[in-house]
């Protein structure tokens, strides 16, 4: 008993340190922009009617503890044609006003994560070859010579500090020519683990030829770019200002049932192996930026984990239009593999499927969705579809999940290449298992930045386990940890109630909590 009673002390107090790591309502900053009423209506519903005027009145708000900045209140009109804004534009209109706002308020160093809402750009174009993000053939070689301009709004506003575009890389090359290595993929700390004294240090570039691809070189560690020099930034956006609400409200306080989630993983002439060495799956291409064979990992993840009942992890390597899945929403005439379970997790090839029906756009919006759905596939242009811009070559659409019940998505908004594109098993591994919030963990899974992405959703989201919550008050935390000891369950599965379950469970009540204390110890 005595020894119990120590546990459950230094577990407490693991719980009670490391809960100030995670991302905090107090770091996060709403960008709206008062002249646009979809963007007004959204940040009031989040921040609350207090932080936000001119709205509908009356909202509490979700997060009434965020900041808000409106970005009309610089002075700077916006010149943006569906949601498109030229890279110049972006910096005189966004980037800079977001800047001087945090600097006159001291806020530089507070926060960590931006908001930005429905009605502001989503993507930024080049000045010199307009467009040419939407033609895959012409903008890869502009990427290989380390000339790609082409980018989010969102995800440039991740280097938010770098004045990559003043910053000359070598004879060739300024910085903002293609994307930048992203410290924090594959990493599994919140982003309070890591310091950002340096995030106004201007970094020192060195373009790579061997993936074509920005990083930071040098002996100075000032100048070398951390997850703490990165801003996480998310956006609040869909068709309607009413898909955005019902999106933020599914995303609170959500709850996976482990024994009525489904997750699709939905490949395309796999060998259905995680192969340790790239081959030519597109989730496991030669590149860098492709170090797991995603699709596969994702399954023995979650198999591995045991929480999750394992029927409900469909995976399917085949070809042809039999093996491609869709849900029971959308009629397709009898094509497709028919999934009707609810999903947590659409991971799919979507249109680079081989072999699909003739309505594949629409394969997205088919699945019943449990709340906290989350959206992460195969597409080059999956993000593309906000501030009425339509999609290209019939590809699935973030937009369109969560108009059908979808809490959360990757998309991306020009040609990203398939190096690039999200890792689900980081999203498996650091949201559904591992504590972290949905910025944090989104975050993780991007390989690059200053690119193509785009991270839809509540950041400051956490979901838990139906199967961790042992007491069943809708919390993971000390108490369901003082219920286990009083009478143990068996969380994975395996049939007995051991000390693997135990660990489990303490792992999530303290994660990310363990990794700041083994950071610490570095």
């Amino acid at each position: 008993m005595k020894r119990l009673l120590i546990c459950l002390i230094f577990v407490f107090a693991l719980f009670r340190i490391g809960s100030a790591q995670t991302l905090g309502e107090h770091q996060v900053m709403v960008v709206y922009d008062s002249r646009v009423a979809d963007s007004v209506l959204v940040a009031e519903h989040y921040a609350g009617s207090s932080k936000v005027p001119g709205g509908a009145g009356g909202e509490p708000g979700l997060h009434p503890g965020v900041l808000v900045f409106d970005l009309a209140s610089a002075g700077i009109p916006i010149t943006a044609t569906n949601g498109t804004i030229m890279y110049p534009d972006y910096l005189a209109q966004i980037r800079d006003p977001i800047r001087a706002h945090l600097i006159a308020n001291d806020l530089v160093y507070r926060v960590r994560s931006l908001v930005l809402c429905k009605g502001l750009p989503h993507r930024i174009d080049d000045p010199n070859n307009p467009g040419i993000g939407d033609q895959p053939g012409q903008f890869g070689s502009l990427w290989v010579s380390g000339h790609a301009v082409s980018a989010s709004v969102d995800s440039e506003l991740v280097m938010l500090w770098q004045d990559l575009n003043e910053t000359q890389v070598d004879a060739f090359r300024t910085a903002d020519g293609g994307y930048i290595r992203s410290p924090m993929w594959r990493k599994s700390r919140p982003i309070n683990t890591w310091t950002n004294k340096n995030i106004r240090v201007q970094k020192r570039w060195a373009f790579l030829v061997s993936g074509n691809a920005l990083r930071t070189i040098g002996d100075d560690p000032t100048k070398l770019l951390t997850p703490g020099d990165m801003l996480l930034v998310c956006r609040l956006d869909g068709h309607s200002v009413a898909d955005v609400i019902a999106m933020l409200d599914r995303a609170q306080n959500v709850v996976y049932d482990v024994d009525n989630s489904a997750f699709v993983l939905d490949e395309s002439d796999s060998n259905g192996v995680a192969d340790t060495d790239p081959n030519n799956e597109l989730d496991n291409i030669n590149d860098p930026l492709s170090k797991d064979d995603d699709y596969e990992v994702t399954r023995d993840i979650l198999l591995a984990d045991g929480r999750f009942d394992p029927a409900l992890v469909h995976y399917d390597a085949e070809r042809t239009v039999s093996h491609f899945s869709v849900g029971p929403n959308v009629d397709f005439g009898g094509q497709g593999l028919l999934i009707t379970d609810p999903l947590i997790l659409l991971t799919h090839y979507g249109r680079n499927h081989i072999g699909r029906p003739s309505d594949v756009e629409l394969y997205e919006e088919s699945f019943n969705l449990r709340p906290g759905a989350v959206f992460s596939t195969m597409e080059s242009f999956n993000g593309r579809a906000f501030n009425g811009l339509g999609t290209l070559v019939q590809q699935g659409q973030v937009s369109d999940f969560i108009a059908s019940g979808g809490t959360f998505g990757i998309g991306m908004v020009w040609e990203p290449f398939a190096q690039t594109v999200p890792d689900s098993n980081r999203i498996v591994r650091n949201f559904m298992l591992g504590g972290l919030t949905w910025a944090e963990a989104a975050y993780t899974a991007i390989p690059a930045i200053s690119w193509m992405h785009v991270v839809i959703g509540d950041p400051l989201a956490r979901p838990i386990l139906s199967s961790d919550d042992i007491n069943g008050d809708g919390r993971v935390d000390i108490e369901d940890l003082y219920a286990f000891e009083a009478n143990p369950v068996d969380i994975n599965r395996d049939g007995v109630a051991d000390n693997t379950d135990r660990q489990l469970l303490t792992d999530s009540i303290r994660v990310p909590l363990q990794q700041t204390f083994d950071y610490g110890r570095r």
